[in-house]
């Protein structure tokens, strides 16, 4: 039982870095997307990568709320993947407009 929650609380701290590096990518790449006429057929893949980020920022931050009694800091884990999921909802409104 004890490896598998170490596992679990390793895999929410790679996931706030993974999550973090994707959400900054989709971010600059929707705005050259949205400026350059010829990058156009980026908008799909890139609509995919942030939809995929926003349900595995939900599963991680269940995660992050199942397990919040063996995590050193759960707010601030809560806080940065709610946070995440609302800017990626947002770009996800943008791309679709």
């Amino acid at each position: 039982m004890k490896n598998t929650n170490v596992n679990i609380l390793s895999q929410i701290q790679k996931a706030q870095s993974i999550g973090s590096v994707v959400t900054l990518i989709s971010f600059v790449l929707n705005v050259f997307v949205s400026r350059m006429k010829s990058l156009e057929f980026l908008t799909l893949p890139l609509i995919i990568v942030v939809s995929l980020t926003i349900v595995g920022s939900g599963y991680f931050l269940f995660q992050t709320v199942k397990h919040r009694e063996k995590i050193e800091n759960p707010r601030k884990n809560i806080v940065a993947f709610a946070f995440r999921i609302l800017i990626n909802v947002v770009l996800l409104v943008l791309m679709m407009l």
